[in-house]
């Protein structure tokens, strides 16, 4: 005998695929416009990220 669920298994998963992936481009897109990972527009950043000066090693001429 086949039990008759409530739910349709592949809505139900197209579902939680389609939610999962606008929760990760919402979560991307956040971080992508904070000042400190902003590698889109750089010149546009107040300053806070990464240096790219490079120093040398000790003892180097």
């Amino acid at each position: 005998m086949i039990v008759r669920r409530p739910y349709n298994f592949r809505a139900t998963l197209g579902a939680y695929v389609l939610a999962g992936t606008v929760v990760a481009f919402l979560i991307h897109f956040i971080v992508l416009s904070s000042p400190k990972y902003n590698w889109i527009f750089p010149a546009q950043t107040t300053g806070t990220g990464t240096s790219t000066q490079v120093n040398p090693a000790p003892g180097a001429k």
